[in-house]
């Protein structure tokens, strides 16, 4: 590599460090946050100062009070559990917690960001060194920018969550880990490498290697798989004691952190025994006298038992392999191009034993998420694309041959601009409302994941979300889109929903039981001559309706996707090919909405559940 264009590469990233360090410590973040904090943030969040200020991890009233002061509002999202004597702990991995802690005392809200900053500069230099070994220095530089930012990896940047944590901890176990092979490749027996660059090539760099990953694992378990591909290879080159001394690092490693959480709060697994996650509907605990872990209102959310909760047929789980890479919320061909593409790659070139390997690790952590969570496995309704994913993408870019060209840069550049570009013009927006992009050509297009309707990114929008339709229990609507108006409390409107104006809502209607038959019941606006059409379940019917006038289409479905004997779920949408105003229209009416017909439906089941 000379050594001229090395020196301007390495100035550019510590260039870009400072626009990311200076940005960090002197952004508004409470501003742009709205003063809000959405779930794992808010409970992240409240284990950092917890840690800071009292040095445990033991929720208590005073918790409660210090995230008021700097929010001004009570976290929407907690996530406790009751661990020894009784006592109420956090149930989240507090690895990423002890490692904010003396950037959050340092520098409050924004240390979190300043930790991040100091991670991107670390995730730079490893991926320029990494790439660099078989390219120009430029090219390499290029394409672990494009890696990063071509992808929606860089708005986790901005969340108070682990996910960029995790993202940067998988991506240096795999450096620390594959750098030597490489570089015994290319190398020039001539050169001389420095004390860094010794590190890498020793077996030292394996061995810190599993130790992170062993934090790795702590915080996100399905990172399991990064041990296979460390340990295979040296158990396939007859390493048979490093292969041991390895493992039990690792254990070690990971040992520490799970017993740590047993000794503090009783219980080695933190999502496990009672835990709850709390909305603050029915108050937190401790917020009043009479609120406890009891008393107020929270939802179990325990991995006790969890595989018997999430026996789904195979055909789930066949669906949701097709969802993971093309799916309109979280697919992976969007969202992460780059991943996609190095996938692509690997297919076509030629490929050695450590790159089978690594696709072998990344398609088994890609299983253990949609096998045992697939009705979640994107990381919940308030995350952005799937941002469980930020594990597994490190996996990608070390996975096709390390020849790049000016060309992969393009292609990736030109789908970034298509799909990510418009998310990340606005990353802390898009945060708080992560279904905002989805909501436009192309994504419109793009098949809904079914299984995820009750983590759809639009249930950070009440009004779009389990809505109650047709009168009977166990029946709700998704929308999908702007396109409707939320309810009002009139007597009129507490069964059914206005359209906006001529365009076309889509919804995904979830029953605890098959439909035998369903009836549309119309309304128009006060245009004359409005055709309406209505989709459900593949079938699509028209009707034209007068001035105000009502009608009814009915449907006996067919077709509809079933995730197990209760759940069934339909693709509904709605469209009227005129709007009106009536305020504009009508002397006395005062109308102001852009209506386009209203709907509701009565339907008929096959059965009812007991």
């Amino acid at each position: 590599m000379p050594t001229l264009e090395k020196k301007t590469i390495v100035r550019i990233i510590l260039f870009i460090f400072f626009i990311t360090l200076g940005m960090s410590l002197f952004i508004n973040l409470g501003a742009l946050q709205k003063n809000f904090l959405f779930a794992d943030e808010a409970t992240y969040f409240m284990m950092t100062q917890s840690l800071a200020q009292d040095g445990d991890l033991e929720y208590s009233k005073t918790d409660l009070i210090r995230y008021y002061r700097d929010f001004g509002i009570t976290p929407l999202g907690l996530f406790l559990k009751r661990g020894k004597n009784r006592q109420i702990f956090y149930a989240k991995s507090f690895a990423y917690p002890v490692f904010t802690v003396p950037f959050y005392k340092v520098l409050g809200l924004n240390g979190f960001l300043v930790f991040h900053s100091l991670l991107f500069l670390l995730l730079l230099f490893m991926g320029f060194h990494y790439l660099a070994l078989i390219n120009r220095p430029l090219l390499s530089l290029l394409a672990m920018l494009t890696f990063f930012f071509a992808s929606v990896a860089m708005v986790y940047y901005f969340w108070l969550s682990p996910d960029f944590f995790n993202f940067v901890l998988v991506f240096g176990v795999l450096f620390l880990w594959l750098y030597k092979h490489i570089y015994a490749q290319t190398a020039s027996p001539e050169v001389q490498p420095s004390p860094l660059i010794t590190f890498l090539l020793s077996a030292w760099s394996d061995y810190l290697a599993c130790f992170l990953a062993g934090i790795a694992v702590y915080s996100k378990p399905p990172n399991i798989a990064l041990m296979g591909p460390i340990v295979l290879f040296s158990l396939l080159k007859k390493k048979f004691l490093k292969a041991g001394l390895m493992l039990v690092i690792f254990l070690a490693s990971t040992g520490i952190f799970w017993g740590i959480n047993e000794s503090i709060t009783g219980d080695w697994n933190y999502q496990g025994g009672e835990r709850k996650t709390f909305y603050g509907l029915g108050g937190y605990p401790f917020e009043k006298a009479h609120l406890d872990f009891d008393t107020a209102q929270g939802w179990t959310m325990s991995s006790d038992k969890y595989g018997e909760k999430h026996l789904y047929p195979p055909k789930v789980f066949i669906r949701n392999l097709f969802y993971y890479f093309f799916g309109r919320f979280t697919g992976m061909v969007w969202y992460f191009f780059p991943a996609f593409l190095a996938l692509i790659l690997f297919i076509i070139r030629k490929k050695i034993l450590l790159q089978w390997l690594i696709l072998i690790a990344l398609a088994g952590e890609i299983l253990i998420y949609i096998i045992l969570m697939p009705d979640n496995y994107a990381g919940g309704g308030g995350a952005l694309a799937n941002r469980y994913f930020l594990n597994i993408y490190p996996f990608f870019f070390f996975l096709p041959a390390l020849k790049k060209d000016f060309k992969q840069i393009g292609l990736t550049w030109i789908m970034a601009s298509i799909f990510v570009v418009p998310i990340l013009i606005s990353p802390v927006q898009h945060s708080h409302f992560p279904d905002t992009h989805v909501k436009k050509f192309p994504f419109t297009v793009l098949p809904v994941e079914l299984t995820l309707f009750n983590n759809f990114p639009t249930a950070t929008n009440p009004a779009a979300t389990r809505q109650e339709m047709g009168g009977l229990k166990y029946t709700w609507i998704n929308f999908l889109d702007n396109n409707f108006h939320p309810r009002t409390r009139s007597e009129v409107e507490k069964d059914g929903f206005w359209t906006r104006g001529p365009y076309k809502t889509q919804m995904v209607m979830r029953t605890y039981y098959p439909i035998k038959q369903i009836t549309f019941h119309l309304l128009n606006n006060p245009r004359l001559r409005n055709e309406i059409t209505v989709w459900f379940a593949g079938e699509k019917k028209t009707i034209t309706l007068g001035h105000k006038q009502r009608g009814n289409i009915t449907f006996t479905p067919k077709r509809f996707f079933r995730m197990n004997q209760w759940i069934h779920l339909y693709k509904l949408a709605v469209k009227a090919s005129k709007g009106a105003i009536p305020h504009f229209e009508e002397e006395d009416v005062d109308e102001r909405r852009y209506l386009g017909v209203f709907f509701e439906v009565t339907i008929i089941p096959e059965y009812m559940p007991e």
